[in-house]
């Protein structure tokens, strides 16, 4: 019997530390930048309860520009999936630092197509992980429960993934799919490079 897949959400992962030979020097200036930024203003409030968030600017500065580049360039390999005739050409760039008891709440990012995040400084599941929450209306655990229990969650069934990251990590993903950082339960910052990338009519 044939199946088709109907709709699905995919969340494409690379690891910036195991391709980039001067990884370690690239980000060390980018977190004196961020941490240089985080001294000099209060940030942003947005899904972040607690820590702080830079603005969404920070690819004016040169730290980034090698992450630019190498966002884009992994953007355009999945942006077929996206489009057969567009490629991605436009964003933005934001820091996060999440100190001990601070987390993001569930969002999406509505004005992108694909978002994203690097993360530059991540010890293990207890500094936050990142769930990714099924983007159907309702699930099918919710509607089937009347019926019976479902004890194993299969890849159709389940209704949230969550993803330790560790250093060098950078997740691409939907705009539209909900997500949230779960709190940081350690003395050590947290520190990522989010992103949203559109597709520019014409490209």
């Amino acid at each position: 019997m044939q199946e088709m897949r109907l709709f699905y959400t995919p969340v494409w992962r690379d690891n910036l530390a195991d391709s980039e030979l001067k990884w370690p020097q690239l980000r060390a200036i980018m977190l004196d930048r961020i941490y240089a930024l985080e001294g000099d203003d209060d940030g942003v409030t947005k899904s972040n309860f607690g820590g702080w968030q830079s603005g969404d600017d920070l690819y004016r500065y040169p730290e980034f520009g090698w992450l630019i580049g190498r966002v884009m360039a992994l953007a355009n390999e999945v942006a077929p999936a996206f489009s057969s005739t567009h490629g991605f050409n436009d964003g933005i760039l934001w820091a996060n630092v999440n100190r001990r008891g601070s987390f993001n709440a569930i969002h999406t990012h509505p004005d992108a197509i694909l978002s994203g995040a690097a993360y530059l400084k991540v010890d293990g599941e207890a500094q936050g992980t990142i769930q990714f929450l099924d983007a159907r209306e309702g699930n099918p655990t919710t509607h089937w429960r009347c019926f019976m229990n479902l004890d194993e969650a299969t890849p159709l069934t389940e209704d949230a993934v969550t993803i330790v990251p560790r250093e060098g990590d950078i997740l691409l993903f939907p705009g539209w799919v909900k997500h949230w950082v779960t709190p940081n339960e350690t003395d050590e910052a947290r520190v990522t490079v989010a992103f949203n990338i559109r597709m520019n009519a014409g490209t």
